[in-house]
């Protein structure tokens, strides 16, 4: 994914950004492919690199976390774009975490109510068992 241009200064190369985020480097490759973090490509000789600005560090270790707290990659999309353009401010995070723990809640009602269906339908096979 290619942005605005950006001085060579400021530009980190791949490995740098997963050393520092503590990924792999197939992981930064992943999230750049989905377009969640941006960086500008540069040719030097045959090869193409990928240069990305010193705030890709901090984004890569935030969408480690979100990750860990259950949201997707794809998810992820806007929310990395809302971050990028400065407007995930304090009030839309705090939108976004209600609204993944209403689903959480959610999934973890639908789990219970399966949960109690498996074990009456166990309790069921084992009665019809102790008859036979």
């Amino acid at each position: 994914m290619v942005h605005s241009p950006q001085s060579r200064e400021q530009a980190t190369l791949i490995g740098e950004v997963a050393r520092q985020a503590g990924v792999s480097r197939d992981t930064v490759r992943l999230y750049t492919r989905l377009g969640l973090v941006p960086c500008q490509s540069r040719q030097a000789g045959s090869r193409l690199y990928a240069d990305y600005d010193e705030s890709a560090v901090t984004l890569v270790k935030g969408i480690k976390i979100a990750q860990s707290i259950g949201f997707t990659l794809s998810e992820l999309g806007p929310i990395a774009a809302a971050y990028i353009a400065g407007s995930l401010d304090d009030s839309r995070q705090r939108q976004l975490l209600a609204a993944k723990l209403d689903q959480i809640d959610d999934k973890r009602r639908q789990l219970g109510q399966l949960s109690e269906s498996l074990h009456a339908k166990l309790e069921d096979q084992g009665q019809a068992r102790g008859r036979a």
